[in-house]
């Protein structure tokens, strides 16, 4: 369902309450080098054709692709469930070497997965809590994020299992999705699994693709929100976009909305709410930050040679894109798996939103 027009006071309540269980409580100090390769909206080089026919022959494209969608945090399959509706069933694109050369790429929606986990998974990381790590910052991946690995491998394995032929698996991480999916792909589950063989050793993952995703962050940030998740990611050579794309041949794209900027003094309850997210993770708030309204431009990109595609607006509407489109609802564990709260899209639009869907799918590779 969708909100109706609230009270002022009523939507920051529940904003703030978002972003509090959100990727703010995430978002760590870690360094890097961001990416220079920039995109703004789609290049005429590609074509994102079909969004409503899955009846794409396996021979009119040279490769058929599967997704994996890493979900943001406390979210739930569901709350992606309209994205296949809107996802496009093949793209077009160009070689950046040969412009007159077209690739098509046949997406198999049906076979496409959200990583399944429900409310009770995520509350898991509340045992790592007490811990002296924590206290430390010094959490480690594999311990603390092993119930998010097994619900990927869970994904992978119902894709493969499926008897259906794909040539690639992509990966796309919505916020806090991105960066486990990062860590996963880099090795940091070090899972011994048969399916993480499988997916290893055939080369089976061919793109990644994140949207508002934290994943590095300047030494001005007030706190490591992460406890030193996000550091250790960063700091390890195999999760670099070096490595996943020149060793591995893993495309990545970062995506990441430049539509908000933060305001303490303001009655806009967007702009109040990013302040109240940058300010933490960046030390500032001032009108050169700008962001989703969660996450910053100066977190969203990985290094070089990683894709860093920046989305002002939406493209027919002229409506900020915010981080997320549903509010999450931890204390629904009684329904652990049903639909979040779908936020109110008549002022502002997400990352998931078929206008925007189209922005970013034209990368899946």
């Amino acid at each position: 369902m969708a909100f109706p027009n609230m009270t002022l006071i009523a939507k920051v309540a529940i904003t703030l309450l978002c972003t509090a269980f959100g990727d703010a409580f995430f978002v760590g100090t870690a360094g890097g080098k961001q990416a220079s390769s920039l995109v703004l909206f789609q290049s005429t080089a590609y074509s994102v054709q079909d969004t409503t026919d899955n009846s794409v022959s396996s021979g009119s494209a040279d490769k058929k692709i599967a997704l994996l969608l890493c979900p943001a945090q406390f979210c739930v399959p569901d709350d992606y469930s309209e994205l296949w509706e809107t996802l496009p069933s093949h793209i077009e694109f160009g070689e950046s070497d040969d412009a007159s050369t077209t690739k098509r790429v046949a997406i198999n929606k049906d076979l496409s997965r959200v990583v399944p986990l429900s409310r009770r998974d995520w509350i898991k990381v509340a045992k790592q809590l007490p811990t002296q790590d924590f206290i430390d910052a010094n959490l480690r991946v594999h311990k603390t994020l092993d119930w998010y690995f097994e619900a990927i491998e869970q994904g992978l394995s119902d894709i493969l299992d499926s008897g259906d032929d794909v040539d690639g698996i992509c990966f796309v991480g919505h916020s806090i999705g991105g960066w486990v999916a990062r860590a996963y792909l880099g090795g940091l589950s070090r899972s011994s699994t048969a399916v993480s063989r499988i997916v290893q050793e055939k080369n089976m993952v061919s793109s990644f693709i994140t949207l508002g995703t934290p994943h590095v962050s300047p030494e001005t940030a007030l706190v490591d929100q992460t406890r030193g998740l996000l550091r250790e990611i960063a700091e390890t050579p195999a999760c670099s976009s070096n490595t996943l794309m020149n060793e591995r041949g893993i495309e990545i794209t970062c995506v990441c909305s430049s539509s908000l900027s933060g305001n303490f003094l303001t009655t806009n309850i967007e702009e109040f709410v990013a302040a109240s997210s940058y300010l933490p993770l960046l030390g500032k708030t001032d009108s050169s930050v700008k962001g989703d309204g969660i996450v910053p431009l100066d977190l969203a990109f990985m290094e070089e040679p990683a894709r860093k595609v920046v989305l002002p607006e939406c493209p027919q509407s002229g409506r900020p894109i915010r981080h997320s489109h549903v509010l999450p609802t931890p204390w629904n564990l009684w329904n652990a798996s049903e639909k979040s709260i779908r936020l109110d899209d008549t002022e502002a639009t997400s990352y998931v939103a078929p206008e925007i869907v189209s922005q970013w799918s034209q990368f899946i590779r």
